[in-house]
């Protein structure tokens, strides 16, 4: 992959080194900002994404297995 492509897919500007004033610098900027854009992957995204990244599931069935001292809550209509 080449560097600025996740920066890209962001979407977030690229330098280009030979139109840009920032000649020697474009590529380590790209860089950075393509390290940005993985971190930021990384973060879930809505209600649903937060509870899997935090493995919360949610249901009406009674609760099965789980460890001593587990805490469930059941939705009763």
């Amino acid at each position: 992959m080449a560097v600025g492509d996740d920066a890209a897919a962001v979407p977030w500007p690229i330098l280009t080194p030979s139109v840009d004033l920032v000649k020697d610098g474009a590529t380590e900027i790209n860089r950075s900002r393509d390290f940005a854009a993985q971190v930021k992957a990384l973060v879930p995204v809505g209600k649903p994404g937060f509870r899997a990244a935090a493995g919360i599931t949610s249901g009406t069935a009674a609760p099965t297995g789980g460890s001593d001292g587990d805490i469930y809550f059941q939705i009763v209509p």
